[in-house]
């Protein structure tokens, strides 16, 4: 068997180039003709080109990167930025992983496979990269361009599409095996691909299983410590430890703790930069991640002009990861949102109200009181996730008349996402074990809970007593659709054949999303959690029709149109989306092109039809204590003045947001322009230069910042909205943030790619820069609000917006010997002008060998060459910036593929 040609395509991206390979038909000399259709286009053509900016990525140069999952793979490329969810992205039970093209949120980028929708796994129905077995895929195309008047819905920031194999015949299997320096972080995956084919049928099978390790929190330097003073930050231990917090209890003013579980009346200050917890200790700094999928395509020749096909997949996905122990704080719930009636039985003449009687069993003062405390003896909450998918699809395709190509396709796809808690308390079960009643022929069966006390005070009987089912949710995604084509020549033009594409698509679509008891809105009983809606979905009906058109003008000018009729069952309108295109070459080495589209993104099941929510928020904001400090208000704001600074610290280290789904949501608008130029000065030198703009309209957005900024400016719209601690006075505890299409964003920049391909005495080099510069990235929260430009910036919304993303790689190889190395270049963000996370080069390194005799092809590489610790940021309290870098440091890695013929 021949050893792989390695390099004689791009690495990561290419302008123009072959995608998906449909059936070829007799020319008139009796000839086969391959045509080639390109992401972005609904037309086969024989030569190929497009009006937009398209990045290529192929397995091969995926594997010379020691890639080997489409997530990794997307987030190599400097389109993709912002909040780009991957298994990286610290503890807690993430499951899927997203592509966020342009910074833009996950909702904005449309995935396919092989040109085709597939379905969410989440409730705002966003895909799983994951899901698609890596064997399969034969190379991934990202098409930088708005493509609603192609593919309908999502696809404003642009096209993520799978390509799969077609054609395989033979047996290959593979394997990976990566670890950390530190010695965790595990990566272990197998694999295989068959196929073969005979005259009329063929078959390619896909299969993968993964099993990759996480790592702690506590195991890296970076993230060892919710006390970042030690890297120039501050304290973001939480106020809710295993030594109790007091307030009442006729123990005056301020809080107060019991250090000694042997003298529970020896009462003393509480004091958080002694007594605050690490909550870190108890993390995943990455979660542990199970995948076993499997892709199957059979076609079969029906006759001459017909052929059936089916594109069969399977997957399933499991996450685990920890989070800090549960804790209740029987202040904090009995002025909360979601518990209006819980621990409110022992009020004062002061109207306060206390949650611990006075004479509770394990009470030593006689006074009832309010308690914080975290119950460390749970350990570590376990999260888990299960994600399964299934997809069938059958259809037909064909040819007419000699030059039309058609094709009939019925799709069914299902996902259910289950997502479980680790043990929780129960309120119920806390407030009756710190009732006077506990243990007592008024209440027998209880068992009283000792908060006064030190870790180890509350017995394993005491939480098995308040422990509830771990909270769970199950997400479940329908997709359904029926897709009719037909693609062929219009008219013979002086400079060639004029071509279309028309079709139509129905579609249906459904979410339903069941909570248990313990967690729905209604009955709430959950310490230490947020609150769901149960919502089962309408049946969403999508009917849609589209034409295309490729216009030859001239022999050195073409023209594109397309558009797309939309109309959704369930939003009151309907949308029209046109798009346009135009290349042209005035000389062999040069080609100018560029595109106008306007575009459409229908709101999500979830932010439609969600009942009222509550989740807790950590990335907390208030302008009258900025930095969060203790015994602090900025009095210089109006809306600050009449707050308490005894109360301005928020110990708990977060707050509530309120949100929700709203009915009346329209779709979001945009109109997206690019402008470019594909270059090729030598016949082994390409050179691509994109200019895009993206103008996003009636974005449907929650700012929980927004609303905190209208409250404290006494805005009298919002002066519900936010509710403070201690009657008011003290820090932000709830914050009412509903959705609505009051948004506008505003983007432009450049993309540039040179690839160099050089053979000589020495071997075959190809050096390939790819780099995004971002020109602005403009924000308006609401109508009534100033832009805001986030590039270069950290923003809670949209995470870090570099304003360069450059990599660059080089690869050689000679004979069966070949070595890759790449760097990635991030410039600095800044989230105050006292937190700015430092640009960064990361170095990556791989070797490879191909034994002939064996058929066999080895490699070995690292990653983080230099173990190169992020950079550090304070504004999310995570130590960095995790959908942009990782704390794995330094990975050694190695794979193999054995091929069998």
């Amino acid at each position: 068997m021949k050893k792989p040609e390695i390099f004689k395509l791009s690495s990561l991206s290419l302008a123009i180039l072959a995608s998906m390979t449909t059936p070829t038909i007799a020319a008139e000399d009796s000839q086969k003709i391959e045509k080639i259709m390109v992401t972005g286009s609904r037309i086969a053509r024989a030569e190929v080109e497009s009006t937009s900016p398209i990045t290529v990525v192929s397995k091969e140069d995926l594997t010379n990167l020691g890639i080997s999952d489409v997530s990794s793979a997307l987030r190599r490329l400097p389109a993709l930025t912002g909040r780009t969810e991957n298994n990286q992205s610290s503890a807690g039970s993430n499951n899927i992983q997203t592509a966020t093209l342009r910074g833009i949120e996950a909702t904005n980028t449309l995935v396919l496979l092989n040109g085709r929708r597939l379905v969410g796994s989440d409730e705002d129905g966003l895909v799983d990269l994951s899901s698609i077995p890596f064997e399969a895929i034969q190379q991934i195309e990202v098409l930088k361009d708005g493509a609603s008047a192609i593919y309908g819905s999502d696809a404003i920031a642009g096209v993520v599409n799978i390509i799969t194999s077609r054609g395989y015949e033979g047996f290959k299997i593979t394997g990976h095996y990566g670890r950390s320096s530190r010695g965790d972080a595990d990566e272990r995956k197998v694999g295989f691909v068959t196929g073969i084919s005979t005259d009329k049928a063929s078959i390619l099978i896909a299969a993968s299983t993964s099993n990759n390790n996480g790592w702690e929190e506590k195991d890296r330097y970076m993230t060892k410590d919710a006390d970042q003073s030690y890297l120039g930050g501050g304290n973001g231990r939480s106020g809710t430890a295993p030594n109790p917090k007091l307030t009442g209890f006729g123990l005056g003013d301020g809080t107060w703790t019991v250090p000694d579980a042997a003298n529970p009346s020896q009462a003393i200050a509480w004091d958080y930069t002694k007594e605050g917890y690490n909550y870190r200790e108890a993390q995943s700094g990455a979660n542990d991640n199970k995948t076993t999928s499997v892709y199957a395509f059979v076609d079969y020749q029906l006759s001459d002009n017909v052929t059936f096909f089916s594109e069969l997949s399977f997957h399933d996905g499991f996450v685990q990861g920890n989070q800090a122990p549960p804790g209740t704080d029987t202040g904090w719930y009995s002025t909360n949102v979601d518990t209006p009636n819980a621990f409110k039985r022992y009020p004062d003449a002061d109207g306060n109200h206390f949650g611990v009687g006075a004479q509770q069993k394990y009470n030593p003062f006689g006074i009832a009181g309010n308690v914080a405390k975290r119950f460390s003896e749970y350990g570590s909450r376990i999260y888990k996730s299960n994600n399964t998918i299934q997809r069938y699809t059958f259809g037909l395709q064909g040819m007419v008349a000699e030059d039309y190509d058609w094709e009939l396709v019925y799709s069914s796809q299902s996902a259910k996402l289950v997502q479980e808690g680790g043990p929780q308390p129960s309120l119920i079960q806390i407030e009756r074990a710190l009732s006077n009643e506990c243990e007592t022929a008024a209440d027998p069966d209880c068992v009283a809970l000792n908060v006064f006390g030190p870790e180890g005070s509350v017995t394993p009987q005491m939480l098995d007593f308040i422990n509830t089912t771990a909270p769970s949710r199950t997400n479940k995604n329908d997709l359904s659709f029926i897709q009719a084509s037909i693609a062929g020549p219009v008219m013979q033009l002086p400079a060639g054949e004029m071509m279309f594409s028309a079709g139509a698509e129905y579609r249906e679509d459904q979410l339903s999303l069941t909570v248990d008891q313990a967690q729905r809105t209604a009955t709430f009983d959950v310490s230490w959690g947020g609150s769901v809606t149960p919502v089962v979905s309408p049946v969403r009906e999508i009917t849609e029709y589209y034409m295309e058109l490729a216009i030859p003008v001239f022999e050195d000018l073409n023209l594109e149109a397309a558009v797309r009729y939309s109309d959704y069952s369930d939003i009151d309108q309907t949308t029209t989306n046109p798009k346009f295109g135009i290349i042209y070459q005035p000389i062999e080495s040069l080609k100018l092109r560029g595109s106008y589209s306007t575009g459409f993104r229908a709101p999500t099941m979830a932010e439609m039809y969600q009942g009222r929510t509550s989740s807790i928020n950590t990335n907390i904001y208030d302008p009258c204590n900025p930095n969060n400090d203790s015994n602090y208000v900025n009095t210089s704001i109006a809306g600050c003045a009449n707050l308490n600074p005894a109360f301005s610290k928020n110990e708990i280290q977060s707050n509530d947001i309120i949100g929700g789904g709203n009915l009346a949501l329209k779709p979001e608008e945009s109109d997206n322009m690019t402008l470019g130029l594909v270059l090729a000065p030598l016949d082994d030198l390409s050179i691509t230069l994109d200019y895009f703009e993206i103008e996003q309209s009636n974005v449907v957005f929650s700012s929980s910042r927004y609303v905190v900024d209208q409250f404290v400016s006494g805005n009298p719209e919002f002066a519900n909205a936010v509710i403070r601690s201690n009657n008011g006075t003290g820090y932000i505890q709830t914050i009412y943030s509903s959705s609505n299409n009051i948004a506008s964003r505003n983007l432009s920049g450049f993309d540039l790619n040179i690839n160099y391909l050089l053979e000589n005495n020495l071997g075959t080099w190809r050096f390939n820069l790819d780099a995004t510069y971002m020109n602005e990235f403009q924000v308006q929260d609401t109508s009534d609000t100033a832009f805001r430009d986030v590039v270069g910036m950290y923003d809670s919304a949209f995470g870090s917006i570099p304003e360069y993303k450059v990599n660059t790689q080089v690869d050689w190889s000679i004979d069966n010997y070949r070595i890759t190395w790449d760097a990635t270049y991030n410039s600095k963000i800044e989230a105050a002008s006292d937190d700015i996370m430092d640009s960064t080069l990361f170095h990556n390194l791989q070797a490879g060998y191909y034994v002939d005799n064996l058929d066999v092809d080895i490699h070995f590489g690292v990653h983080n060459l230099f173990d190169k610790n992020p950079p550090f940021l304070k504004a999310n309290g995570t130590s960095t910036d995790d959908n942009l870098y990782s704390f794995r440091g330094r990975f050694y890695y190695m794979g193999f593929s054995k091929t069998f013929n």
